[in-house]
């Protein structure tokens, strides 16, 4: 038996790396330099870089986490 579906209409683009307007950043602790969350933010609305405060398991204590590059 054989198969007789035309694949080449289901062909996806991809949006490049540099585009992409929600990217993934990395917050780390400004007290122990810990890297603990990864969330995304809007570089449109927000160009500077983020500050969050957010729970520390290693200093075990809420502290400001700013994003890192």
């Amino acid at each position: 038996m054989e198969c007789n579906i035309d694949r080449s209409k289901k062909r996806h683009t991809v949006a490049s790396k540099s585009s992409v307007i929600r990217p993934k950043i990395t917050l780390a602790c400004t007290e122990c330099k810990e890297r603990n969350y990864i969330t995304k933010k809007n570089r449109r609305n927000n160009a500077d870089r983020l500050d969050l405060k957010k729970f520390c398991p290693r200093c075990k204590t809420h502290q400001v986490h700013r994003e890192t590059r």
